[in-house]
Formats: structure tokens, C-alpha cells, sequence
């Protein structure tokens, strides 16, 4: 290996340095709301995207087109895509009906899909998908404020036997007092501690406020505990 193997192209420094940026500026609006993938994560994907991009050019630069097919840039680009989706749906977590991290999973693949664009030398096209990428993840925000989105949510109310009949009751008015419909409602019949668990599958629009309601449902007599 000559001196001059060791020499990197100014055009590899700057599609380096350019995946650290904007795989940083999608990192970093993840990392200011606490989501489990933040700005390491998403520098380090984009930036490993883009070094195989860079990679896979080296075998043609130095064997020309009869350079090893496994180098392929097509073929480098699919198993980008492919493999990221592992390290994504490790991202996504279910809580009852709830399910957390889709958002963020949708970023690290988009990220990866930006390193490719930066290694492939499309820079127009990865600042404008920087740009549409924030777009959706903070102006879209305040966008579903003002949009009626409808949210499903599973309630847990402990109650004492005793009450039962009468608290079950006034649970339901709270809801709909509160805008709150209700879809279904399971019980659990604890005969040991003498408590009966209500589960109600909730369907209400994302802009209710739902701390005045929970806060009603604790203070009933007999309820021992409220789970949202």
C-alpha cells in the first residue's frame, strides 16, 4: 500500500461531514423530547450509511467496472435499508393498546436512507429531506392540536366489592361527561382482597384534558386505584 492510498478525497470529507450534520439536526429535535433514539443514534446511523456508501466506491475507483460484485452500491443501499429495521423496531415499545417509539423508528430508517442519499453525492436532495423531515417532526406537532385526532386508550379502576354498583356507575358519567366514549368494559372479580377491576377500552379525541377526569375517578369513594 503506497503513501497516497491513505489520502482522502476532499469530496468523502464533505459527505462525512454532511451526514454528521443533518443526521445530527434529526437526532437532536429527538433528542429535546426524550425519545429512547437520540442524536448519537441518528448521527451514528446516518453516518454509518454513508461510509458504506463510500465504501462500495472504492473497488470501482480501484478495479474499475470489473470490481467485485458484493461492492455493488444498489446492493450495499438494500442492505442498508434492510438491516436498519432491526435497530427501529427496537425503538417501538407497546403499553396495553399504546404503542410508543413509531415516530422515532420512522426517523433512524430515515436517516439511514439520508446516508445513503449523502454517499451517493445527492446533496440538493438530502438538505431538502432534512428540511421535510423537521417540517413533519415539529410543525406537525402543532398541527395535530388543531386537527381532531381520534387516540384509544385502556383505564383501570379498582374498586371495593361493596361499592361496586354505585361507583361503576358514576365512572361512566365522568367519561362521558369528560367526552370520553366508551368501547368496552372487562371485568376483574378479586375475591380474596374483595376488589373488582373495570377496564375500559376509551375512545376519545387527543385534545381532551384527561387530568381532571383521572383526578375525579381516585377521589370516588371505594375506588382504590385508577391506572391510565
Amino acid at each position: 500500500m503506497s503513501s497516497g492510498d491513505w489520502l482522502i478525497d476532499s469530496s468523502v470529507l464533505f459527505r462525512l461531514f454532511l451526514s454528521l450534520i443533518l443526521g445530527g439536526v434529526i437526532g437532536w429535535e429527538r433528542e429535546m423530547y426524550g425519545r429512547p433514539a437520540g442524536l448519537r443514534t441518528h448521527v451514528m446511523v446516518c453516518l454509518g450509511a454513508t461510509i458504506l456508501m463510500l465504501a462500495s466506491e472504492y473497488p470501482q475507483k480501484t478495479f474499475g467496472a470489473a470490481g467485485p460484485a458484493v461492492f455493488n452500491p444498489d446492493r450495499v443501499a438494500a442492505g442498508i435499508i434492510t438491516g436498519i429495521g432491526f435497530l427501529g423496531a427496537g425503538a417501538i415499545m407497546r403499553e396495553g393498546n399504546l404503542v410508543r417509539g413509531l415516530t422515532t423508528a420512522g426517523s433512524i430508517w430515515f436517516v439511514a436512507g439520508l446516508g445513503i442519499v449523502i454517499g451517493k453525492k445527492f446533496y440538493p436532495l438530502a438538505i431538502c429531506a432534512t428540511l421535510a423531515a423537521l417540517t413533519v417532526l415539529v410543525l406537525f406537532r402543532y398541527l395535530e392540536a388543531w386537527v381532531n385526532i381520534i387516540e384509544f386508550r385502556d383505564l383501570v379502576v379498582g374498586i371495593d366489592s361493596q361499592n361496586y354498583e354505585k361507583v361503576s356507575g358514576r365512572c361512566e358519567t365522568i367519561l362521558k361527561e369528560s367526552g370520553i366514549k366508551v368501547d368496552d368494559k372487562h371485568l376483574i372479580v378479586d375475591q380474596v382482597n374483595n376488589e373488582v377491576e373495570i377496564r375500559f377500552a376509551l375512545k376519545f379525541k387527543k385534545v381532551n384534558p384527561k387530568e381532571k377526569m383521572i383526578f375525579e375517578l381516585s377521589r370516588l369513594e371505594g375506588v382504590k386505584k385508577v391506572t391510565w
